[in-house]
């Protein structure tokens, strides 16, 4: 009974290969033929060379007359139009964060916090190479707006500063 299960498998495993050789044979000849009738056997057409403007003879004595039939006098022009955003200047104590990050320019240095409940964002605007603007944000709504100044390289100093800030210019 034994050697009748092997023998059964055994066939079992001959005709398993051979349906899997016959599909594969079967399958690729198809694709075989379907990729020749797209690529292969269909003769080569030939191209036509791309339609050029005519070129303008060159002259001994070229001018600018000659050169304007060949060459297209009006060109197309495109503009686009930026708004510019407001001076950091005009930023109010209860505006919205949204309005904020939509009419005034990204700014120098933004710093984030969590105080409880509150979400604290500080924003710095360099005004001009010797002033800034601390503008706070608490929960998406200014609170504060702080005119600042500066030094070389653009670092902030506080109002009620005890320390005098050198730059390297200064120092040597």
């Amino acid at each position: 009974m034994r050697s009748l299960v092997n023998i059964f498998l055994l066939a079992l495993a001959v005709l398993i290969v051979l349906g899997v050789y016959v599909f594969r044979t079967q399958l690729f000849s198809t694709l075989q033929s379907s990729k020749t009738a797209l690529l292969g056997s269909q003769t080569a057409k030939q191209r036509k060379p791309a339609i050029r403007p005519p070129v303008a003879k060159a002259y001994s004595g070229t001018t600018a007359k000659h050169l304007s039939a060949a060459v297209d006098s009006k060109p197309t022009v495109v503009a686009t139009v930026v708004e510019p955003k407001q001076s950091p200047d005009g930023i109010k104590v209860g505006m919205g964060e949204a309005t904020l990050r939509q009419d005034f320019p990204p700014p120098a240095a933004m710093a984030s916090s969590r105080e409880g409940s509150r979400f604290v964002q500080t924003y710095n605007y360099l005004v001009s190479p010797h002033k800034a603007k601390v503008v706070r944000v608490v929960n998406d709504s200014v609170t504060s707006v702080q005119g600042t100044k500066t030094v070389d390289p653009p670092l902030l100093v506080t109002r009620d500063s005890k320390f005098k800030v050198v730059s390297g210019a200064d120092s040597k």
